[in-house]
């Protein structure tokens, strides 16, 4: 239902009098993103029907049981939204009451509903009724097929004069050998006497991972250009400037740039000013949303599966990926794989770590080991003003989803970027090294590369220092990490979160199959503790990774090999 309201704000933007649809059954009626989507629909006059076919089970469960209003259509009272509850049995009712509401919606005025009661003649699978499961009663099926639409429509055109009897008749015997003429071909005949699809029909199981992600074909044209590269001029410029200049800039020459988020349009740029000046520019293509993570997330889903837009979608703080789950992970997350690569979903979400802020458990931890488990998402995690813009012109460059993570640690700080240079790229899948070294390969990210820095200096440990930068499966820079392994043949992962959604976990596990042979001890890691952080500021401290922990895990490192710092 979220992705249908992005398709409807696609068509709405683009200035057509396209309309768009979504079939849902009672059930789902009840979930809190179809309840989301119609206030943000209603809010924000979006095109969207919400057709809700009633067919009185959840699988087994009746209406009666599941809600304490029957009414489907009454939900839209709640919202403003203009409701029809109709005959599903009866086209002519349903394609008055269709019309009506389109005509509602071409108009201007936004959303409609209609819930049409409908029957489910079998069991939510397979060919067996109701019945035989004990849910519901034959008396019950055989009332409800008595209304069978078919002949409902056959009687009316009949009385009308407008077939015959015989023609009817025809026409069903036709549809029933055009089916055995479809089924017969794609079918086989097994020695049992039954028919089974065609062997030649199965896919290949080497098809698994199709269309997982993008063959990155579309980021042939970026001009590439690293930190390290002799380019120009440089000025310095804070971190959280370089991300609402290059969001600007990126606004400025593609008009399918849509930012959206709670309070981005507010507050000089959101929370942290992230956005600034972009509502001022960009009036109707930067979207103040209200607090529904699964109803906004899920439109930018829509949206970027429509083709003509590429949302970059916020969340004030990654936590709040749990609300919206079913978003992103089933649904965003998913999409090119399930069509089989044939979709593309040029989706970037923004989100922020505030370890150290005081704001508590649900605001507070890193996405990025959660993010890695998940199917189809790339992941940056830049660490400096600079790799922001390039590693953000990528990300908008792609045509997968991909999760952009930033820390408020960084915001404030400081270091040069290309003057009057926003165009610039940083490729996915290449890490950097910060700092040279033989004794221990030191693997980062984000806020804790300068922590990293500075443990190394303060311990006096010859350590080398990778920031990884993109953190996805697909994207990791094995060339960089293995060359160091076999270098330093020791290695600590640095991550400052929660170890049960550590990213190094997954990393450790990786590198240890690897470079199993080259390692001279187990890989180490240094996380914060098994609680979210809290919001006492003694107990937030304890619940994370800081420079301390970074140089007792390093000397953690050198008491194994005998030495020490």
């Amino acid at each position: 239902v979220p992705l249908a309201a992005g398709a409807a704000w696609a068509h709405r933007h683009a200035g057509t009098d396209r309309v768009a649809v979504t079939y849902f059954g009672d059930g789902a009626v009840n979930i809190g993103s179809v309840l989301e989507t119609m206030n943000l629909t209603a809010a924000w006059k979006t095109p969207l029907c919400f057709f809700i076919e009633n067919n009185r089970y959840a699988v087994s469960t009746t209406v009666e049981e599941s809600t304490a209003e029957p009414r489907l259509s009454a939900r839209g009272q709640a919202f403003n939204i203009p409701a029809w509850q109709v005959d599903g049995m009866d086209p002519l009712a349903v394609h008055l009451a269709m019309s009506e509401a389109v005509a509602h919606m071409r108009a201007g005025n936004g959303p409609t509903i209609i819930e049409v009661d409908v029957y489910r003649f079998f069991h939510q699978n397979g060919p067996f009724p109701g019945s035989a499961f004990g849910y519901r009663s034959k008396e019950e099926e055989a009332q409800w097929r008595r209304r069978d639409p078919l002949d409902k429509i056959a009687s009316e055109v009949i009385g009308r004069q407008l077939i015959t009897q015989a023609e009817v008749d025809a026409l069903r015997q036709r549809c029933k050998e055009v089916m055995k003429d479809v089924s017969g071909r794609l079918t086989e005949a097994t020695d049992g006497g039954k028919r089974r699809v065609r062997a030649d029909l199965w896919p290949r199981p080497d098809f698994r991972d199709v269309g997982l992600r993008s063959d990155g074909s579309e980021l042939a044209g970026l001009r590439y250009q690293d930190a390290a590269d002799p380019a120009g001029a440089r000025v310095e410029r804070k971190f959280v400037d370089a991300v609402a200049d290059v969001l600007d800039r990126r606004m400025e020459t593609d008009p399918g740039v849509v930012v959206l988020g709670e309070d981005v349009h507010r507050l000089k740029g959101g929370t942290n000013g992230a956005t600034r000046g972009l509502k001022d520019k960009y009036p109707d293509r930067v979207l103040g949303t209200p607090i529904s993570e699964n109803a906004f997330a899920g439109l930018g889903g829509g949206l970027a599966m429509d083709g003509r837009y590429k949302p970059v979608v916020e969340f004030m703080y990654p936590d709040f990926m749990w609300v919206a789950a079913d978003q992103i992970f089933n649904q965003i997350g998913k999409a090119r794989h399930m069509f089989g690569g044939d979709i593309d979903v040029p989706f970037v979400l923004r989100t922020k770590v505030a370890m150290g802020t005081g704001y508590g458990s649900q605001h507070s931890m890193d996405p990025a080991g959660v993010f890695a488990t998940a199917p189809g998402w790339r992941i940056v995690a830049p660490s400096t003003p600079y790799e922001y813009i390039g590693l953000m012109n990528t990300a908008l460059a792609s045509k997968d989803p991909v999760l952009v993570i930033e820390h408020v640690d960084l915001y404030a700080s400081s270091g040069e970027v290309p003057d009057g240079d926003l165009d610039y790229a940083i490729p996915f899948g290449k890490a950097r090294v910060r700092r040279a070294g033989s004794k221990v390969t030191v693997l980062t990210y984000l806020s804790m590369v300068s922590r990293a820095l500075k443990a190394a200096e303060e311990a006096g440990v010859d350590a080398e220092v990778i920031d990884l930068r993109t953190l996805d499966r697909a994207n990791l820079d094995w060339d960089t990490i293995g060359a160091s392994i076999q270098k330093t043949n020791n290695v600590l992962i640095v991550e400052q979160g929660a170890r049960g959604t550590s990213y190094g976990a997954m990393l450790a596990d990786e590198i240890q199959r690897r470079y199993f042979d080259w390692l001279d001890q187990p890989v180490k890691r240094v996380t914060g503790g098994e609680a979210s952080p809290s919001i006492s500021k003694v107990l937030e401290r304890a619940a994370f990774a800081d420079t301390e922990e970074v140089i007792a895990g390093l000397n953690d490192v050198l008491a194994d090999l005998g030495e020490r710092a």
